[in-house]
């Protein structure tokens, strides 16, 4: 029996890739948007959902396009880091 070489031009099935893309799309549209916000989704997950579902990722404005960008995104953008980096003012709590 004689040995196959191997054919780097043949594209390679990931099956785990396969198997995540599935868990992802089996989740509701807002069990994506919790798990995105709660950052259990991967850059490549992200990338799938955004590509395949475009209307179910949420999106914020940033001023740059009329659509808005998609917020995980919009996220990564020095703009929307530093805004949510900033110390908030405590809330004062009324001592009764």
């Amino acid at each position: 029996m004689t040995a196959t070489p191997f054919d780097p031009s043949l594209p390679r099935i990931d099956r785990g890739w396969e198997e995540r893309k599935q868990r992802l799309m089996a989740l509701t549209a807002e069990e994506r948007v919790v798990a995105m916000r709660a950052g259990r989704l991967s850059y490549r997950e992200l990338c799938y959902w955004s590509a395949t579902r475009p209307d179910e990722v949420p999106r914020i404005t940033t001023g740059d396009s009329a659509g808005g960008e998609f917020e995980w995104l919009a996220a990564l953008t020095p703009e929307i880091a530093e805004a949510r980096d900033r110390p908030r003012k405590p809330v004062r709590q009324s001592r009764r």
